[in-house]
């Protein structure tokens, strides 16, 4: 027994003395303070189109911002005939934009950058392509194997009769509406109560977001440049988006096969890991290359194509017994008014706002937390999109 104890005795002391001999791991690819130039965007050759850059600087894992822009750049875009077409700095967030153009797309382009500091780098030249149009876009309810819930696809469809695409890729824009829990004709400002107008009212607002996957396609192991049923978006039974309205405008970009191995190999590295079975991470290169520093890395790739767009509407209507339900504590307090002018609004928690009135002989004022009664803390905004039906 006493021979137990002392083995015990011995095991717990090693294990301590391991703990304590552990030292995190932290090698100097993570200390290091590289903010590496990023490229988003691509030069739009359609007719009179506008090109839209996003420059940005690559993030470090110790770093406490989301985001670092690249601003007071010089970015132009050049023609391999010679010509240059500069773009402006819209002075938000990096984003940099070209005037309306009409490029030629037999020519081809890159696009030149140099930072405030004086750095200067210039992507290759890349053949400019003409995207197709998208033949359709359609959903589908299916039931999902793995939730055993409905969910919905949405696919699109295309195809290149010229035969010359075969490299896919699409974005889009997704546009929701959604209400407050509760609906006011009032509002105030200033301590007083006033009528909310037709085009004021904030009980239904639209959000608007962009996808955040990569969305890829290819035709190249089949006889035809056919794209059938290319999955964009996947929404699983009462997912809020579908509550009242949904609206996705889908954007479809024709890529080179260069550029089509780069989306790919950036597709895996953050969409296909953390599974024992995926894919292991490999490194990315783009297109773009430093010219005062030939050593200096830069994130993206640049490419030049016409775009085509199409919109798909989804009405909740479309959806039996789908409706989220979400939970919301919007309790309401009856107070007095001022019989004098029922307008006059006191209430001294700032949270709350003005619901509606109550009474005959004597009105009271109803009021509830003004996260009840403004749609638009939920994000978005009460101006109705102008393609909204």
């Amino acid at each position: 027994m006493h021979k137990e104890r002392i083995k015990y005795i011995l095991v717990f002391v090693i294990m301590i003395s391991a703990a304590h001999c552990r030292k995190a791991f932290n090698p100097p690819e993570i200390r290091a303070s590289n903010h590496f130039l990023a490229v988003d965007g691509f030069i739009n050759t359609g007719a009179n189109a506008v090109s839209t850059f996003t420059l940005t600087r690559s993030l470090n894992l110790s770093d406490t911002v989301t985001n670092i822009p690249e601003p007071n750049a010089e970015v132009s875009i050049l023609g391999s005939d010679g010509n240059s077409y500069p773009l402006t700095d819209t002075g938000a967030h990096g984003i940099y934009v070209s005037f309306p153009l009409n490029l030629d797309n037999s020519l081809s382009y890159q696009l030149s950058v140099t930072t405030s500091e004086g750095n200067k780098y210039l992507s290759d030249l890349v053949e400019s392509k003409i995207s197709p149009p998208i033949d359709s876009l359609n959903w589908e309810l299916i039931n999902d194997p793995v939730t055993h819930q409905q969910a919905i696809n949405i696919y699109a469809n295309a195809h290149d009769p010229a035969n010359s695409t075969h490299y896919y890729r699409w974005d889009y824009l997704e546009t929701y509406e959604h209400v407050s829990p509760l609906e006011t004709p009032w509002a105030e400002s200033n301590g007083l109560i006033y009528p909310l107008g037709v085009l004021e009212s904030t009980h239904y607002c639209w959000t608007t977001s962009h996808s955040n996957n990569i969305l890829l396609g290819s035709s190249v192991a089949l006889s035809k440049d056919v794209i059938n049923h290319a999955l964009l978006a996947n929404f699983t039974q009462n997912d809020p988006k579908m509550d009242y309205g949904y609206s996705i405008l889908v954007r479809q970009y024709p890529l080179t096969a260069e550029a089509y191995n780069y989306w790919l190999t950036v597709q895996k590295n953050s969409q296909s890991l953390g599974g024992l079975f995926d894919v292991q991470p490999s490194q990315v290169v783009g297109n773009i290359h430093g010219v005062t520093n030939t050593k200096d890395p830069v994130l993206g790739y640049v490419s030049a194509s016409s775009v085509q767009e199409q919109r798909l509407f989804i009405s909740n209507s479309q959806l039996p017994d789908w409706k989220s339900n979400p939970a919301y504590s919007c309790s309401t307090h009856t107070i007095p008014t001022d019989p004098l002018n029922l307008l006059i609004y006191n209430y001294p928690d700032p949270d709350y706002g003005p619901y509606h009135f109550e009474g005959d002989l004597i009105i009271f004022l109803i009021v509830a937390p003004r996260e009840c009664l403004d749609c638009r803390y939920q994000g978005g905004t009460n101006v109705k999109p102008s393609f909204w039906p």
